[in-house]
């Protein structure tokens, strides 16, 4: 699978957005992008840089094609999120 810069723009965006409503995007997210996975974290769970750092959220980019689930930086082979609260 792969995420598309529209839509990581369109990700990036509806957080951004729904920070002035809830400090939960999840449900909002798994509504709006039914093809991915998300995931949310506390940022201290994380030891590796951000695909994305946001004013609230840092993002990181899932890659499941193997058995183990990895962090990655390439969008193209992508297929989740993990929404990381600051």
């Amino acid at each position: 699978m792969c995420i598309s810069t529209e839509t990581l723009s369109e990700i990036e965006t509806a957080l951004i957005e729904f920070n002035k409503l809830s400090n939960n995007p999840l449900p909002m997210l798994k509504d709006c992008f039914p093809d991915l996975s998300f995931v949310r974290l506390s940022a201290r769970d994380m030891d590796e840089p951000p695909f994305r750092a946001l004013e609230n959220f840092n993002l990181y980019l899932l890659d499941t094609r193997e058995h183990c689930v990895q962090i990655t930086n390439d969008p193209s082979v992508a297929s989740g999120i993990v929404v990381a609260q600051l």
